[in-house]
């Protein structure tokens, strides 16, 4: 049965398909948005620690901020706030990693909770369309005193284009909050372990130097990159 030009225009002006479209519209935009910060904030924390060593070996706490303070990631933002105060103790340090990671956290998780809603919202909107487009199929089958398949099949095509746009519509932003969910429990994670690892390194310096008030003495201005106290 093939859906004619004119059934098609007005399930298209339907209320609920252009609340569809609305939803389409604003789940693309949000995926786009959300792909856009992940690729921008994306880090390597695993190289970055062992990068992040390297300068404090080779220039101390000056060098390791140099380098972070290049970094426009949330890895570097957290290495900047460790060494900025590194001379806190360990659970001091802990819990001011634990503080910055829930706030990237919830950076990352900014609109993904719309997102998940756009996701159900459509599916739930498609049935309902198609519930409406059956009830108004009926109808009329009921007004014209009128069956049969031709009578009928035209309006139910119509009706369950509404469930099949809500599907096309949830699906695929369903799946894009399942992964931006799962990337940002990832983020956290490797930031958890890069922030545990940098607190043992400024440990094992601070041991060594034995005294952590010495960490933080200016640098003399002809070597400005010097330890300042501190053996990595």
């Amino acid at each position: 049965m093939k859906i004619m030009g004119k059934d098609l225009f007005q399930v298209m002006l339907d209320p609920v398909m252009l609340t569809l479209l609305a939803a389409s519209i604003a789940a693309l935009a949000l995926v786009i948005e959300r792909l856009l910060y992940f690729h921008k904030n994306r880090c390597n924390t695993t190289a970055g620690v062992l990068e992040l060593r390297r300068q404090l070996s080779a220039g101390g706490i000056a060098a390791g901020l140099a380098w972070t303070r290049s970094q426009n990631n949330p890895m570097g933002r957290m290495f900047v706030q460790l060494l900025e105060n590194a001379t806190l103790d360990a659970e001091e340090l802990a819990d001011l990693s634990y503080s910055f990671i829930v706030d990237e956290r919830i950076k990352f998780d900014h609109l993904l909770g719309g997102m998940g809603t756009l996701a159900n919202a459509a599916t739930l909107l498609g049935l309902l369309g198609t519930v409406t487009g059956l009830i108004n199929a009926f109808n009329q089958i009921s007004v014209t005193k009128q069956a049969g398949p031709d009578v009928v099949a035209g309006g139910i095509a119509v009706a369950l284009l509404t469930t099949a746009w809500g599907l096309a519509i949830g699906i695929p932003t369903l799946f894009a909050y399942n992964y931006f969910s799962k990337k940002s429990s990832d983020v956290a994670l490797q930031l958890e372990a890069a922030a545990d690892r940098v607190i043992v390194i400024l440990g094992r310096a601070r041991t060594k130097v034995g005294s952590p008030s010495a960490a933080m003495e200016p640098t003399p201005a002809p070597r400005p990159a010097e330890n300042t106290g501190w053996r990595f």
